[in-house]
């Protein structure tokens, strides 16, 4: 019997189905009908529909997949074949790559290979018998074709959908079909691939098969369709009929996807309040990412009831997610990132009940440890090292010692646990193995304490593992890597439904909205490179071998899209349609989708941002909500303060009204810096001169790094290249071991200047400084650590060059190096006042010249130009540097100079750069560092702390980490600083130029004395 096709309109096509069962059973209601329906979900709606209008009886409805199983089924089964997995499909893939890979070769062990050629011979399997032999009619669907062909060959004792299509064509062609397969309706198919389409025509030898064909009206969208009833030989027929009237079409520009979800909600909210049943709507979306998460949350946060397939996957769940981790943590060597990344999901506890992991990342950081061969020698120094200095201090044991010997303890039996990545297991030890170790890591308790939807991941997870046991009859014995392939595989199909079909909102992708019978349908998404999506072709073949072989184009997902997208428009009541204008997880804007301007909509608004958006929603969704949206009415209009009734009670709230008004303000207060009411001492220890020079190049960073010791954390992995301050240390300590071999007597000194036996020497200890650096993680990445060393040697032999010019001109000798001094409180600088404070720090050297003077020397490796402004007149740079005061102060106290002159200065060498920069302290310098200095010491005893942000610019770098934690500029802060420079009691030390950029607290970063405060 010839198979018919009949166009409907989307908006009336359950009705259409209803006319047409009823027309099949004629006066006999008990006349057995199967309707074939796309997802299982539109077979519910539809009987629902049915079943409310008029009733129905013996109608079956079933996926053209589930009338497949029910003809070709027990032909199969009686074979003793069994339905192929996921992950079967997958070892044969493998199996074949490795036997015979063809052109395949350079990248057969690539899993994306293998998750390439499996779906293409998923397709070419459901597209017919004759799509391989079409397919390898070209040279480049050949090679893909043999793979699909050798498949094949191996699964004889497996069944897969094309062969279940095969088989149920045979079984219909060659015997009477079941009453209840004799009158079929197809109900709005998305597509029919070649195999589909030869088993309804062999359905329709000896039944009457009728099509029912979404038509929306538009010529190319539904001539995918019309193409695929060609196929049946069924031309489409468009019966005659008044277009139906509906609701315009209402459109929202939202700013990003959070906002069209936020407002696709309070949509639901206001409809319901309109008397809408919530299971009368549904919200759908072309794209899973990032919607499906975004509208699982909102609903759950509204407490309104939905179902459809959650956002949350369940590999994303712990036990699933721990496992997948695991298995490959070490994919790259065992990286101190990926390590951690798996321990964020384990419950560790040490000895002493706290948690390890903190612990553990902590001192792995410090350690330098980035890469797998670094744990070891790393955690061991680090550990030594640590337990050095708790001896120095008079500590029987170290604490970060011992965690790092834990972590190295974990590490072991980690490592034992994993074994060698190549080596091979079979299927059930591998399962068994993964059992084994979500016990031991995990824990049942664990996870049953985190909630029933972590139970269930859990059980799921162990069917799966369950299932891969019986893979040792496929496949030999597997590597770590080939059973986590395998195993994630499992998980890569879309979650299932969550919540029953007709109980509260339907969500979901628009192509599963296919017979979509709601009164309220929200579109979300409507932008460019989501409606449509980005094109994309197959990486395998081209879409002429794909027609050849009877597979749907590049542009078929597209096509099928918008029609199910006009769909969705015609069917529901009313539909609203919302579009992103950006996209702030990409940083981009987002274009509106192409296919929204033929619609002509006229009923459009825009949502100007989410302050705008909450403010005139009439009715908030949740809790929450409603308090934030009362709350920014109130600040909109003023009446939002610390002393309002909807804030009393909320500590929080009032704190953060007081910072926003305080900040906003043109005084100093307690949220910018004013901290006078604490009335903090500042000199009553030693201090060292660079913690000084840092309240005048940022107050605010001063009080947040030596009063409160907050230090940036730097992670290991991400340093590209030796950070300044390890550049200079290392320079320093390198210098440093070489003047004590010179004081020692191992070396002479330099009469007359440094010798060739100098130099070499030299250059020896860097050579072993830089190795102790590179051991220690501290250089950054190999290709720009040995550029940079060599640099570093070649800075040095210069230095050697230029020193030895000066040591002969002077004739210097070494006094001292890396002397410490004023710790006990010995060394007192001198203030204008009259008072004096104690200064502490590390001279990097002192020398005494033929007439007895002293030279004391800074080394400075970083640039010049913060220093160059320095001679007698200026010796401290306008208040700014306080370092060669301080140290010449602490070489007379150490060497017992008496009334010697001193001199001090600045030595650079650094990438070419030599050049000496100091004076000779004579009591009108004396003079003019103690005035200087006393003003310095009065700002910071003033209780001032303000931040000095620079001016908003261009930047590559934040110069003050303290004054913009988030490095992405000062602009609110610098307007509030500009504010702030009003308040008369700062004038004394900001009254300068607010537009003088300060210097980010830091020199040049290699002053070891700065270091002396740091916490350990």
């Amino acid at each position: 019997m010839p198979i018919r096709s009949v166009a409907v309109p989307p908006d009336v096509a359950l009705e259409r189905l209803g006319d047409t069962v009823r027309r099949i059973k004629g006066e006999s209601p008990l006349t057995p009908v199967t309707v074939v329906v796309p997802t299982n979900a539109t077979g519910v709606t539809a009987r629902r529909y049915l079943g409310a209008h008029g009733g129905i009886a013996a109608v079956d409805m079933l996926t053209l997949y589930r009338v497949a199983e029910v003809l070709g089924g027990p032909a199969l089964a009686a074979a003793g074949r069994q339905p192929v997995s996921t992950p079967v499909i997958d070892l044969s893939v493998r199996a074949v790559l490795r036997d015979r890979p063809g052109s395949f070769a350079a990248v057969a062990d690539h899993p994306s290979t293998v998750v390439a050629l499996r779906d293409l011979h998923r397709e070419i399997r459901q597209a017919g018998p004759d799509a391989p032999r079409k397919l390898a009619e070209s040279v480049r669907g050949r090679e893909a074709a043999n793979i699909s062909t050798q498949v094949t060959d191996r699964l004889r004792a497996w069944y897969d959908e094309g062969d279940l299509i095969v088989a149920a064509a045979a079984a219909a062609e060659s015997q009477p079909l079941p009453s209840q397969l004799q009158r079929i309706v197809v109900f709005l198919p998305h597509s029919l691939k070649g195999g589909e389409v030869a088993l309804l025509q062999a359905l329709a030898q000896h039944a009457d098969v009728e099509l029912l064909v979404a038509s929306t009206g538009h010529h190319a969208v539904d001539r995918q369709l019309t193409s695929m009833c060609a196929l049946l030989g069924a031309p489409v027929t468009h019966p005659a009929g008044q277009p139906s009237s509906k609701p315009p079409v209402q459109l929202v520009s939202a700013t990003d996807a959070d906002e069209e979800v936020r407002h696709a909600v309070r949509m639901v909210v206001d409809s319901a309040r309109t008397g809408v049943a919530f299971q009368r709507m549904a919200i759908v979306w072309p794209a899973d990412q990032p919607y499906a998460r975004l509208v699982e949350h909102h609903l759950n946060a509204a407490g309104i009831e939905w179902n459809g397939r959650p956002g949350t996957t369940v590999a994303e769940r712990v036990a699933p997610r721990f496992l997948l981790d695991l298995l490959d943590v070490d994919r790259r060597g065992l990286r101190r990132r990926d390590l951690f990344d798996l321990l964020a999901d384990l419950p560790l506890r040490g000895p002493n009940g706290r948690s390890s992991v903190h612990r553990w990342e902590r001192v792995s950081r410090d350690a330098g440890v980035t890469k797998d061969t670094d744990w070891k020698p790393r955690l061991n120094r680090y550990a030594a090292g640590q337990r050095q200095r708790a001896l120095a201090d008079g500590e029987a044991t170290s604490r970060r010692a011992d965690d790092a010997d834990e972590l190295l303890h974990f590490l072991t039996d980690l490592r034992r646990d994993l074994g060698h990545r190549g080596a091979t297991r079979r299927w059930d030890e591998w399962a068994d193995w993964s059992v084994h170790q979500i016990n031991k890591r995990l824990g049942l308790g664990f996870i049953r304490s985190l909630g029933p939807t972590e139970q269930m991941a859990l059980d799921h997870t162990s069917r799966v593992l369950d299932r891969l046991k019986s893979l040792d009859s496929v496949s030999g014995p597997a590597t770590r890597g080939e059973f986590r392939a395998v195993f994630a595989a499992e998980f890569d199909m879309a979650p299932g439904r969550q919540g029953r079909i007709g109980s509260g909102v339907t969500i979901g992708s628009v192509s599963g909205a296919v017979g979509l019978d709601v009164d309220l349908a929200i579109v979300l998404g409507a932008a460019e490179g989501l409606m449509p999506g980005s094109p994309s072709s197959g990486p395998l073949i081209s879409d002429a071998d794909r027609e050849r072989a009877g597979l749907e184009l590049s542009d078929a997902v597209s096509l099928r899209l918008h029609r199910q997208f006009l769909s969705v428009l015609a069917a529901a009541g009313t539909v609203v349609v919302t579009r992103p204008r950006g996209d702030l997880r990409a940083t981009s804007v987002r274009e509106p989708s192409r296919w929204l301007a033929p619609l002509g909509i006229t009923d459009s608004h825009t949502l100007p941002s989410h302050h705008a958006a909450l403010l005139n929603t009439a009715f908030p969704v949740h809790d929450s909500e409603y308090r934030l949206r009362r709350r920014l009415a109130g600040a909109t209009v003023g009446l939002l303060t610390a002393t309002s009734p909807d804030v009393v009670g909320d500590d929080v709230l009032i704190d953060s009204l007081a910072l926003r008004a305080a900040r906003r303000g043109d005084t100093f207060t307690e949220y910018d810096g004013d901290l006078t009411n604490l009335n903090l001492v500042h000199f009553e220890r030693p201090i060292a001169p660079t913690h000084i020079e840092s309240w005048v190049s940022c107050p605010h960073a001063f009080f947040m790094k030596h009063l409160l010791g907050i230090y940036a954390i730097e992670e290991p992995g991400d340093q590209m290249e030796i950070s300044s301050a390890d550049r200079g240390n290392a320079m320093h300590e390198a210098l440093d071991r070489f003047h004590r071999e010179v004081i020692a007597g191992q070396l002479p000194q330099p009469i007359g200047g440094w010798s060739h036996e100098h130099a070499v020497r030299l250059l020896a200890i860097f050579d072993e400084v830089a190795d102790d650096y590179e051991a220690t993680g501290r250089t950054g990445r190999e290709a720009s650590w040995v550029v940079e060393r060599e640099d570093m040697r070649v800075d040095l032999a210069g230095w050697i060059l230029t020193d030895s010019e000066n040591v002969a001109r002077l004739g210097l000798t070494v006094a001292s190096s890396e002397a410490s001094f004023g710790d006990d409180g010995s060394v007192t600088l001198p203030l204008a006042n009259g008072r004096s404070i104690a200064v502490k720090g590390k001279i990097d050297r002192v020398d005494r010249t033929a007439d007895g003077a002293l030279l004391v020397v800074d080394h400075k490796t970083g640039k010049i130009d913060t220093y160059k402004d320095i001679t007698e007149a200026l010796p401290t740079s306008a208040s700014t540097l306080f370092q060669l005061p301080a140290y010449a102060a602490g070489a007379a106290h150490l060497l017992n100079s008496g009334d010697s002159p001193v001199r001090a200065e600045y030595s650079f060498f650094s990438r070419g750069t030599y050049r000496r920069i100091g004076y000779l302290f004579t009591p009108e310098v004396w003079q003019q560092v103690s005035s200087e200095l006393a003003e310095v010491v009065d700002g910071i005893e003033s209780g001032l702390f303000p931040a000095l942000p620079d001016a908003p610019g261009f930047q590559l770098w934040a110069k003050c980490i303290y004054c913009q934690p988030d490095e992405l500029g000062t602009a609110e802060r610098h307007s509030e600083w500009l504010a702030k420079r009003a308040d008369p009691r700062g004038a004394r030390w900001f009254s300068g130029d607010a537009e003088d950029d300060h210097d980010g607290n830091s020199h040049d970063g290699d002053d070891l004395d700065d270091l002396s405060g740091a916490p350990s």
